[in-house]
């Protein structure tokens, strides 16, 4: 394992939602979002979650901001389980844990200024002045590409990418240590994407700050990622190394989903791998290996009996029990 430094540690979390019932004497059903999930973010990493769209990666993403209390399991965030602290301790924390949302203009409210906007967690953490407010404020547009100019302006007579810009900016106004960043450019115009993804890395080297990064993308994931967890059904089933990973992905889900990376070598011959079966229902998942039904590798006992995550190479962990 790495000697560094431990930002954020989940133990075995798990988050189930609650079905609604269809008749009063039904039996209680819960959606299983996330399933006895064990990692480590270091600090000053970027860590990448990746999967496809439900399988638990922004349920994850709350529940290691203690914005979503876990069924099962514990979060520790600088040595402290946030579920189990005091809410005056979780206020102190929270300063030091930040997100940005997928989509901009929701996350802006429309009738507030950009200087309103970005200086809130400023009025809500409290201690600043009025002038030392709009002086970070301007500090921090400056940073993300952004001018003074644009303070009384509001959220609407911006581009998507300028809306994504003041969301950074608000975010990382209280230089917090750990920024999830779930998908943020997938709702962006693909022209700016590459602006947006400079602009996180080079705040990043600047502040030090600890990424999140949650995205589909995994050509984006392999270029800023240092380590990664690749997750199915709320299950990680391959965690690591990303070099490691993409260099030689073990798990027929992680095989599948980089051979879906757009290559932009014609020439090459690498083969796409087309997963057929059916998804298992995330109310009643198989007791053992969640991916069974779609797996080419799959046998008798795999719907049965539970793959644990295994070190197959230092920093590189696979839940399968047949890759070794």
């Amino acid at each position: 394992m790495s000697n560094k430094e431990i930002l954020l540690e989940t133990t075995g979390l798990s988050v189930n939602f609650p079905v609604k019932k269809a008749m009063p004497w039904q039996k209680s059903q819960y959606v299983q979002a996330v399933t006895d999930v064990s990692i480590q973010i270091h600090k000053g990493e970027t860590f990448g979650l990746v999967g496809e769209s439900g399988c638990g990666k922004s349920t994850f993403a709350n529940a290691s901001l203690g914005i979503q209390k876990p069924m099962d399991g514990q979060v520790f965030f600088k040595g402290e389980d946030i579920n189990n602290i005091s809410a005056n301790r979780m206020k102190e924390l929270r300063k030091d844990m930040q997100k940005i949302f997928q989509n901009p203009a929701a996350s802006l409210n429309p009738r507030f200024t950009i200087l309103d906007l970005i200086a809130e967690p400023l009025v809500i953490r409290g201690g600043y002045t009025a002038q030392e407010r709009k002086d970070l404020v301007i500090n921090m547009l400056n940073k993300v590409g952004l001018s003074e100019a644009d303070l009384y302006r509001y959220p609407t007579d911006f581009s998507g990418g300028q809306q994504q810009r003041i969301a950074i900016a608000r975010a990382l106004i209280l230089n917090p240590e750990y920024l999830v960043c779930d998908e943020p450019v997938s709702a962006l115009d693909v022209s700016v994407h590459a602006q947006i993804l400079n602009l996180l890395m080079d705040l990043q080297k600047q502040m030090g700050t600890t990424y999140l990064f949650i995205s589909h993308n995994l050509a984006v994931v392999k270029k800023i990622c240092d380590r990664l967890a690749i997750m199915y059904l709320g299950k990680v089933v391959e965690y690591g190394d990303a070099d490691k990973i993409f260099a030689n992905p073990r798990h027929p889900y992680t095989k599948a989903l980089i051979s879906a990376v757009l290559d932009i070598d014609v020439d090459s011959k690498k083969e796409r791998i087309t997963l057929k079966g059916d998804i298992s229902s995330p109310i009643d998942p198989p007791a053992g290996c969640r991916f069974c039904k779609r797996c080419p590798m799959a046998v008798a006992d795999c719907e049965t009996v539970e793959s644990p995550l295994v070190e197959i190479e230092p920093e590189h962990f696979v839940a399968c029990r047949y890759v070794r």
